[in-house]
């Protein structure tokens, strides 16, 4: 699982593991991660890995490690995230490389390297956290919404391809919620406005590890988000005018 050191990937490492799961947990912070492995390890195996997903190389190394030295998974938790809220002509075009090669690239890598083993045993799931944003882009965030809809759309490919053969693919849509995420200097103006909707890391947790139970091929987090899509097909121009607004 990547982005495992915080937020919804730290809520999820704890709940997989109360679930009796082993987990690998992939993030950038070597001690955070090594502190939270070694907690989990009262309930269930888990492994620190150290790599940082902003870099092309990193992924592909990371699963090479794991498979060399553990052999197959059963799972892929796509988490990993990073986001900019500012103007579009303020995004640097290294911000917007930077948004794809977290948010899709490193996912995407990961699942070409865990996928053919999965295949092999005719079963696997993988979870691709995405956003409401790949729903409806939202003001400023023009970076991280194209990333996370190109998540999005490659989780429903991936799942018509491969649920035939056993592996199945789910994509979650989180709205607010109250990490470490909104912490970085160009995400704290857009928290200090939604922050009253924001729900916790543990619930959309919980969200996460039942879609490996019973595999949806998405879900929003809070439910009722998906009244979106009925708005939008009732006005896209109406629903895109209110979410353009609030996140101004």
């Amino acid at each position: 699982m990547t982005g495992a050191s915080s937020g919804i990937g730290k809520a999820v490492a704890h709940e997989l593991a109360r679930r009796g799961w082993g987990t690998f947990l992939l993030a950038r912070r070597g001690p955070l991660l090594d502190s939270l492995a070694k907690e989990l390890s009262s309930y269930a195996p888990s492994v620190a890995v150290v790599t940082d997903l902003s870099d092309p190389a990193a992924a592909d190394a990371a699963a090479s490690a794991i498979l060399s030295t553990h052999g197959p998974v059963d799972a892929i938790i796509n988490n990993a995230g990073y986001g900019i809220y500012e103007p579009f002509l303020e995004h640097a075009l290294v911000d917007h490389r930077r948004l794809m090669q977290v948010n899709y690239f490193s996912p995407l890598s990961l699942t070409r390297a865990f996928l053919p083993s999965m295949l092999e045993r005719g079963r696997g799931t993988v979870v691709n956290v995405s956003s409401m944003s790949a729903k409806m882009g939202p003001w400023g965030h023009s970076g991280y919404a194209a990333s996370k809809a190109a998540l999005r759309a490659l989780t429903e490919t991936l799942d018509a391809e491969f649920a035939p053969k056993g592996v199945r693919f789910s994509c979650i849509f989180p709205g607010i919620v109250d990490t470490p995420y909104f912490l970085e200097p160009r995400m704290t103006k857009l928290f200090v406005k939604v922050r009253k909707r924001a729900i916790s890391p543990e619930r959309c947790a919980r969200v996460i590890c039942n879609l490996l139970e019973r595999p949806q091929i998405w879900v929003c987090v809070p439910w009722h988000y998906k009244l979106l899509d009925a708005l939008s097909a009732f006005s896209a121009r109406l629903s895109h005018s209110i979410v353009a607004q609030s996140s101004r």
